[in-house]
């Protein structure tokens, strides 16, 4: 182990051990419990600036940025609107002195043997000697999919800025829904340049970025506790109807830290998974079969799902859509509930002055607690009578 990495480490380990906050009993709602779970990162900016300000220093001309571990993380952080355009799956050969290495632990992606590079490890417990307790799911109430995207999320923040403090700036990815998306990857990504020559961004000053991510995103999350707490209650007594009723329950899903989400945790076990990737036409949709009284839930992206919504009507389902544009055809009705996510249509959400595009990206975080409220809602709804026809 290098002594950069050994530093970084140890900043990172007093993340928990010098500034984490009494635990408290996570709230009953899983919005409310993201949003607590983001703003007790709050006192934490300090040491994650500093390991980012470690890293950053260590890096040179031709340095990486790796992504490893948990492969629903490494999708999370690689090729996102907002995220670091030199952000690439980690080849753990490959690793060279100044890389940098954002590593996110499950049972099953343990952090490989390493010499060199500095290691940012995102981890629930300290399972190895060089790991940190940097994302306490339990504690907070939450899948350890969504803590380490949190964690990840402001760690990113806080790389960017300690770059812009060295008088670098990485090229950000802007999402293809927007009409620069395309262009920005063919003029940067496809060229192979992943820094800006001229930039007029920074430097930032630490903890900027890390913290109107916390204050942004926990915003957007209390925002549809607040206005669309009705809907949602009403998604979970429609969901928990359908299975006492033995029909069918969909949630379908699209992008990074889906559909693993879904398919990958306890809501896959009460909803059948599938991905539908709304928007992008090039990609097929699923071909299921639906029927009266099957529930049908898509945690999608900016545009709606519009093939289904018309099919799941005509096969007398009900169909819930989270995505950023509500359909005209399809306002919320007896069959079909819409719910406004929030996050804007850029997904990047933290704008960095004298930049040209936001960063940092708010969707999967605010899906993941959408679909996990839901899943809640379901299981609490199925212990109570059936819900009367038409609720």
């Amino acid at each position: 182990m290098t002594r950069s990495t050994q530093r970084i480490l140890c900043l990172l380990t007093l993340l928990w051990t010098s500034s984490a906050p009494a635990a408290e009993a996570p709230a009953a709602s899983c919005l409310e419990r993201t949003a607590t779970a983001l703003q007790s990162m709050q006192p934490r900016l300090e040491h994650i600036a500093q390991a980012a300000d470690a890293a950053a220093k260590g890096m040179h001309p031709g340095s990486r940025y790796w992504i490893g571990g948990h492969p629903a993380l490494i999708s999370e952080f690689t090729g996102r609107a907002g995220g670091i355009m030199l952000a690439a799956s980690l080849d753990p050969a490959a690793v060279k002195p100044g890389d940098v290495i954002l590593f996110a632990t499950a049972n099953d992606h343990p952090v490989p043997e390493h010499t060199t590079g500095a290691w940012i490890i995102l981890a629930d417990k300290a399972a190895e000697k060089d790991t940190t307790l940097l994302t306490p799911h339990g504690e907070w109430g939450l899948s350890p999919t969504l803590a380490q995207a949190i964690a990840g999320w402001i760690f990113n923040g806080e790389f960017i800025a300690a770059l812009t403090r060295e008088g670098r700036m990485p090229v950000l990815y802007e999402s293809i829904g927007l009409y620069g998306g395309i262009p920005r990857q063919n003029q940067y990504q496809m060229q192979g340049i992943f820094w800006h020559d001229t930039h007029s961004a920074g430097p930032v000053p630490p903890g900027q970025l890390g913290a109107r991510f916390i204050t942004l995103v926990a915003a957007m999350l209390r925002r549809i506790e607040t206005e669309e707490r009705p809907l949602l209650d009403r998604t979970g007594a429609w969901a928990a109807a359908a299975l006492k009723n033995n029909r069918s329950c969909w949630m379908y899903s699209m992008g990074h830290l889906f559909p693993f989400e879904v398919d990958g945790t306890e809501i896959g076990k009460t909803f059948k998974s599938g991905v539908w990737n709304s928007g992008f036409t090039q990609h097929p949709t699923p071909d299921d079969t639906y029927h009266p009284g099957d529930v049908i839930i898509h945690v999608g992206y900016q545009h709606p799902p519009y093939t289904l919504l018309p099919k799941a009507r005509a096969a007398g389902a009900k169909t819930i859509y989270i995505d950023v544009m509500q359909h005209r055809d399809y306002p919320t009705s007896d069959d079909v509930i819409w719910i406004d996510p929030m996050w804007p249509w850029s997904d990047a959400c933290v704008p960095i002055d004298g930049y040209d595009i936001p960063a940092l990206a708010a969707s999967g975080v605010v899906n993941a607690a959408l679909a996990w409220e839901i899943h809640r809602l379901t299981a609490h709804q199925n212990q109570q009578p059936p819900a009367e026809p038409g609720v």
